[in-house]
């Protein structure tokens, strides 16, 4: 898409960006090419500049020992690092948060035109680039007119009044233009319902009380990281006991007394931290914002600063002991230390690690004439980029989604069995699926329900109908993720025989 279709039509697979953020990336791939590293340049960009630009704001609130703490665990993040190297936008969106606090940090007590416009300008100017920023905007402009309010400056709040309304005209103008266009998904809405995406309203069971306090914990993990890991699934299991031993109890007590200090000596700093996140929990509960996983990467800044002026309070309480602030600075960022060695060590336990270019790559070097791919279409997709950006050079048979128009895995079976004619003629069939996908984009979550049967396993059905084609052969690029088949045909009249 040209830069005029990515600001006017809607994208595909029903993905949405901030325009600011397509139209970089689209200058990258213009510069660069279409392969991943093009892709993934503006995330990783605005990953390392938030280190840097976090170092300021972090010294504006922390002493010096404090703000290493805090840098550091925004450094060792694991999913401020993951989504520094992904192809969307949520690293922007982390990059705009921080660039927010920087900007009232610079212009919030420069009470004259000038700086009050240029605020303005520049705060507006991050909503070409994020969509969650608008809550860290409107939380410092609630939080700032609220203290202005109760010290009856009037004079100071109508000045404040430029640029906050700034920030509403540009708010207001990318609705218009960008969001709003945007229509309901009810998957979506069902999808994030499905895995408590959004804060209930009012709480009606024993589960959705536990919504709340579960949130807070969560946090720590994501979007900090600083849970400890010791397994290969990087989420919590509650099943096994793992809670405690994920080492909560420090960071939790660290954030709780940081927000008692800055109730009692810094309540403007308060409001400033906390109405952002109570305005996307708002939202969350009125189902127009998921408080879920990436969506809440944008309040890592603020929880950090939370929990490192905690940190702060601690070291005080202990008389200014230089022991017990190095005790906390170790405790604090052991765990995500650890995490980041090991995935250091081991690359494929990183966050949500896939394998799609190795197992296209993998059947593409060992493609020979006479040869044809099937891919499950839960690959499709995959499938669609890398042979344009890769030039891969077999042309796959591209499996249609048929589940939500069968009644059965039987029916479902005899629906795709019209795709298997393209194997005719050819002496080896390559099948390619993932394990872990069943949703396609549109789905309602867990239907059709004989599709999501635990027991039904759909590239399982596809290896056993192609083995009475011929003889198969396993290759596993990881056993959690991408499933290689390769299949030697029998002769082409037995072979049409079984079709």
């Amino acid at each position: 898409m040209n830069f005029w279709e990515l600001a006017t039509l809607p994208l595909e697979y029903e993905q949405k960006a901030p325009i600011g953020y397509l139209w970089i990336v689209r200058l990258f791939v213009i510069f660069f090419g279409k392969g991943e590293m093009a892709l993934r340049l503006f995330s990783l960009i605005s990953g390392i500049a938030s280190l840097f630009i976090f170092m300021p704001i972090a010294r504006y609130f922390l002493k010096p020992w404090a703000a290493v703490m805090a840098l550091g665990i925004l450094a060792l993040s694991t999913p401020a690092v993951y989504h520094s190297v992904e192809a969307k936008q949520y690293s922007s969106e982390l990059f705009a948060s921080i660039l927010a606090l920087l900007f009232y940090t610079r212009y919030s007590r420069q009470i004259s035109l000038g700086p009050l416009v240029k605020w303005g300008i520049l705060g507006g100017g991050l909503l070409l680039f994020s969509y969650s920023v608008i809550f860290v905007l409107a939380g410092i402009a609630f939080a700032i007119c609220l203290n202005t309010l109760l010290n009856r400056n009037w004079r100071k709040l109508l000045l404040y009044l430029i640029p906050f309304s700034i920030w509403l005209l540009c708010f207001a103008l990318t609705y218009i233009f960008f969001i709003g266009k945007y229509k309901d998904s009810g998957w979506l809405a069902f999808f994030f319902e499905k895995h408590h995406g959004f804060m209930p309203v009012p709480p009606t069971s024993v589960s959705e009380f536990l919504w709340f306090p579960r949130v807070p914990y969560l946090a720590l993990q994501y979007p900090l990281g600083l849970l400890l890991n010791f397994s290969d699934v990087w989420y919590y299991n509650y099943s096994k006991g793992e809670t405690l031993l994920r080492m909560p109890l420090l960071p939790i007590l660290l954030e709780i007394a940081g927000l008692i200090y800055l109730f009692r000596k810094d309540k403007l700093s308060l409001a400033v931290f906390i109405f952002p996140i109570i305005l996307a929990l708002t939202a969350s509960g009125l189902k127009l914002y998921p408080f879920l996983e990436r969506f809440t990467l944008f309040t890592t800044p603020l929880l950090i600063l939370i929990i490192a002026l905690g940190a702060e309070q601690v070291y005080t309480f202990f008389a200014f002991n230089a022991k017990m602030a190095a005790v906390l600075f170790v405790l604090i960022l052991a765990p995500p230390l650890w995490n980041s060695a090991r995935t250091v060590a081991n690359p494929n336990l990183f966050y949500k690690r896939e394998f799609n270019r190795e197992a296209l790559l993998f059947v593409n070097d060992r493609f020979k004439e006479g040869d044809t791919v099937y891919l499950y279409w839960n690959t499709v997709h995959i499938y669609e980029y890398y042979k344009e950006a890769y030039h891969l050079k077999f042309d796959a048979i591209e499996g249609k989604d048929l589940k939500n128009v069968s009644n059965c895995k039987e029916e479902y079976l005899a629906n795709l069995r019209p795709g298997f004619n393209g194997f005719e003629g050819n002496k080896r069939l390559w099948l390619v699926y993932d394990k872990n996908v069943r949703n396609n984009i549109g789905d309602f979550v867990g239907y059709p329900k004989w599709y999501h049967d635990p027991k039904f396993i759909p590239g399982k059905m596809l290896e056993d109908t192609f083995s009475t084609y011929g003889k198969k052969t396993e290759f596993s690029i990881n056993d959690k993720k991408i499933a290689i088949t390769l299949f030697d045909l029998y002769t082409k009249s037995n072979r049409t025989e079984d079709l």
